[in-house]
């Protein structure tokens, strides 16, 4: 499959819409917390991936956010943290991802993790932090298939996180 990872920007919010409206009602809320404004104020979520991408919001990490396309159609979302601190360590690490219910099990989420590796190598780092839910067996898989090795688990948000490195 041919992806493009696209910056956010104003233009391609009708495919933001429709990507994040294609999330199944079981899945986990993506736009929850500091990304809020992806479910209810989307030019606003443009402008902070703006911001967040260059160091600007002085509470968070700086982190690169891609909307990662098949065609015209967007099939996952990738965030990129710089570097880690706090919770971010237990939870999060530095690269999160999300793909579409339809673009499912087509090596999507491999290939925004491998991508997020080759950002990360770009910015110096040596290891990279990922961590998925205890129950999220599929994106364990992805992890494991891009060199993850798993390191003790934590528990956030009251449910328990696989924490994997990966050699970048």
């Amino acid at each position: 499959m041919n992806l493009d990872f696209r910056r956010p920007a104003m233009d391609l919010i009708p495919a933001f819409e429709a990507f994040r409206d294609a999330f199944l009602p079981t899945d986990v809320d993506m736009w929850s917390g500091v990304f809020e404004s992806g479910r209810t104020n989307v030019p606003a979520y443009v402008e902070q991936a703006g911001r967040l991408a260059c160091g600007e919001i002085e509470a968070l990490v700086p982190t690169d956010t891609f909307w990662v396309f098949s065609g015209e159609e967007m099939a996952g979302e990738l965030h990129v943290r710089h570097y880690l601190r706090k919770t971010l360590l237990r939870h999060g690490g530095h690269i999160g991802y999300s793909v579409q219910p339809k673009f499912r099990s087509r090596g999507v989420a491999t290939a925004m993790l491998r991508f997020g590796i080759d950002r990360l190598r770009e910015l110096g780092e040596v290891d990279a932090l990922v961590t998925c839910d205890e129950g999220n067996v599929a994106s364990a898989r992805v992890i494991e298939r891009c060199g993850g090795v798993r390191i003790p688990d934590s528990i956030a948000h009251g449910r328990p996180h696989r924490r994997y490195l990966i050699p970048v």
